[in-house]
C-alpha cells in the first residue's frame, strides 16, 4: 500500500498522521490484506457460519431423585467443616 493511500485513508478517518506513521501504517495495512488474501484462499465451502465462538444453547437437564444411601449421606455430612441438625451449614450467598 502506498503513501498516498495511506493519506487518503487518513483523510476519510479524520487523523492527523506524521510521515513516519504513514510509513508504519503502509506496512502493516500491506501485511493485513496480504494475510487477508492468503485467508480467502482457504476452502470454507462446508463450514456453517457462526455468529459466536461458543454456543449460546444452554444445556438443561430435568433432576432425577432416587434412593438415598442413609449411610453415605450421613457421611457425608459428618466429613463436612460445618453441620447443624444433620445437615451441611453453608454460608449465605444472598
Amino acid at each position: 500500500m502506498d503513501i498516498q493511500t495511506i493519506k487518503h485513508i487518513a483523510k476519510l478517518s479524520h487523523l492527523d498522521l506524521t510521515e513516519e506513521e504513514m510509513e508504519s501504517y503502509a506496512g502493516e495495512l500491506t501485511a493485513i490484506l496480504d494475510y487477508m488474501k492468503e485467508l480467502n484462499e482457504v476452502d470454507t465451502e462446508d463450514v456453517e457460519p457462526v455468529a459466536h465462538a461458543v454456543s449460546l444453547l444452554n444445556v438443561f437437564r430435568d433432576d432425577e431423585y432416587g434412593e438415598t444411601d442413609i449411610e453415605s449421606a450421613a457421611e457425608l455430612v459428618n466429613a463436612s467443616p460445618e453441620k447443624e441438625e444433620g445437615y451441611v451449614k453453608v454460608r449465605a450467598i444472598l
